[in-house]
């Protein structure tokens, strides 16, 4: 004290001290009391029932509240006693006081209200206050500062549950979005909800299969907050072939593509499936100038990775099952579709081109030949991949493979292309797989070097057919008695011969193209068949 200090000067002083060890005082059983509730893992009512009685006790008062957001964030008022909600008045004319810089006032049933924003950094968390006994400025002051301790002791745990509760929501939020049927208009959700909480300049997501070629990978690329490339999906176009390679690269664990692309400050979550044998599906980037994330983005990244892990895993299970019988930008148009398994693949008649090829004397080939079983596998494989592709390329179906005969459809499973178009289809690849098939024969060397020529066996028609998806396999297929007279057609065809049903050479439009018309019987058929076989190039 000043040599100078006066007796009312000594009892301000001592006034003040004691004033501060009241609050210190509040301040540290309340710490324990908020603390003892976290270790426990309290519900915020039952942290408020322990909270609110030191308040009352160590201010004098007869009642006190808090007006807060709750576990599920909505807003709440907590009483104590219970109850007493009549003692305070109008809470929400209480909290607007409060908001525009008031104290409180009088209470209903006497005494005055002192009111307090609990706030955070300037973000408001809720109100506080205490109805004690009428008193002077001063004593109005000393309860203040108390009901400001206590505030200061219990935002930081109300700032805990509210932000460990709205992660929790942009999380589920984001779980929900990526539940969508079509995954890529999940993930068009999933990223709008992500950047409101974690703001970037950049975002690169792609996912797909590992080993996929380039162009079968799904993609997302924003530069500078514009979206750039999106495959598939609306609103940008798909990367080109460059940016497509350097995709695939990434997939693979090289970021070159990322510096071509302009991202030096970034965050990448890897998404890997499998256990045993992990197998990277995806990889999110998420870049911003400084590339600095705080604890609640890199978790809130670390969760999307984590759910968009588990939607691309059934993504991609669900994208090869039908990549086994469709072709990749089929499977696309498919999987863009929410009801697509009711709208396209239940089991439906429709008019259908079928194809039925197999491989000439393949029995011979394998037992005189080839023999040795890997040379009769590699091959089989060989020319199978070649014919499936083959497939593709011209619009078809791969309908299934029975020993060394490939059944192709055109039509399924969209059904927008006529009949004629279906017809001129099948015969493009009936052509190119008897082109192909020889081709293949000479670049094998068991094959070449004995003179070998192989060729296959083909039977076309266009007919009505019950196709869907069939069986406790549900595999893509279809049946009719149309299908049943392709296969015994096939059956006729000497090696390199291509024939037709005459309601295929009909529905094409292109008689000049076949010879004239044979008839055969065949077995558990009343009629003949009548059929037509495509006439060599020169012979047209």
């Amino acid at each position: 004290m000043p040599a100078d200090a006066t007796p009312e000067d000594t009892a301000a002083l001592l006034a003040e001290l004691v004033e501060l060890r009241a609050r210190l005082h509040l301040g540290r059983v309340t710490d324990e009391v908020l603390e003892a509730a976290q270790r426990t893992r309290a519900t915020l009512d039952d942290s408020l029932a322990r909270a609110l009685p030191l308040l009352v006790e160590h201010t004098g008062a007869s009642a006190a509240w808090v007006r807060t957001l709750d576990e599920t964030l909505r807003q709440r008022d907590y009483l104590w006693p219970a109850g007493e909600a009549a003692r305070f008045g109008s809470l929400d004319a209480l909290e607007a006081e409060a908001g525009a810089g008031g104290a409180g006032g009088a209470a209903p049933g006497g005494g005055m209200i002192v009111v307090r924003v609990i706030d955070v950094a300037g973000e408001p968390f809720g109100t506080a206050g205490v109805v004690v006994p009428e008193g002077s400025a001063a004593e109005r002051a000393r309860i203040d500062g108390l009901v400001h301790t206590w505030c200061e002791e219990l935002d930081d745990y109300l700032v805990a549950i509210a932000r460990a509760r709205h992660k929790h929501r942009v999380t589920m939020l984001i779980g929900r979005a990526l539940k969508h049927p079509v995954l890529d208009e999940g993930i068009a959700v999933a990223i709008d909800a992500l950047a409101t909480e974690v703001p970037f300049d950049d975002l690169v997501l792609v996912y797909g299969e590992e080993d996929a070629p380039a162009a079968a990978l799904h993609h997302r690329i924003v530069l500078d907050g514009d979206l750039r490339w999106c495959a598939p999906g609306e609103g940008a176009p798909p990367a080109d072939a460059a940016v497509l390679d350097g995709l695939r690269r990434l997939m693979r664990g090289d970021g070159a593509v990322l510096a071509e692309l302009g991202l030096r400050d970034y965050r990448e979550e890897v998404m890997v499936s499998g256990r045993r044998d992990e197998q990277v599906v995806g990889r999110l980037v998420v870049g911003r100038a400084g590339g600095r994330f705080n604890t609640f983005e890199r978790d809130l990244l670390e969760r999307v990775a984590d759910y968009l892990r588990h939607r691309i895993v059934d993504f991609n299970r669900e994208w090869r099952t039908l990549a086994r019988t469709f072709s990749h930008p089929v499977v696309g148009r498919l999987l863009a579709d929410e009801d697509y398994r009711e709208r396209y693949l239940s089991p439906r008649e429709r008019d259908v081109s079928i194809l039925y090829c197999d491989i000439s004397g393949f029995t011979r080939l394998s037992e005189q030949v080839l023999r040795e079983p890997s040379l009769i596998g590699s091959f089989v494989d060989r020319w199978s991949d070649g014919v499936v592709s083959l497939l593709w390329e011209t619009g078809g179906v791969f309908d299934k493979m029975i020993g060394d005969c490939i059944i192709g459809l055109w039509g399924p499973p969209f059904h927008d292309i006529d009949p004629r178009e279906c017809c001129r289809r099948a015969l493009e690849a009936a052509e190119r797989i008897r082109d192909f098939t020889r081709e293949l024969a000479a670049s094998i060397d068991a094959l070449r070097d004995r003179g070998e020529t192989v060729g296959v066996a083909t039977g076309l028609n266009h007919c009505p057919l019950f196709v869907g998806l069939f069986g406790p396999n549900e595999n893509y297929t279809g049946f009719s008695s149309g299908m049943n007279n392709t296969a015994r057609l096939q059956g006729l065809a000497a090696r390199d011969e291509i024939l037709a049903l005459s309601h295929f050479v009909e529905v094409l439009g292109e008689p000049e193209r076949f010879g004239g018309a044979r008839a055969a019987r065949v077995k558990n058929v009343a009629e003949p068949l009548v059929y037509h076989a495509l006439e060599p190039e020169g012979r047209r």
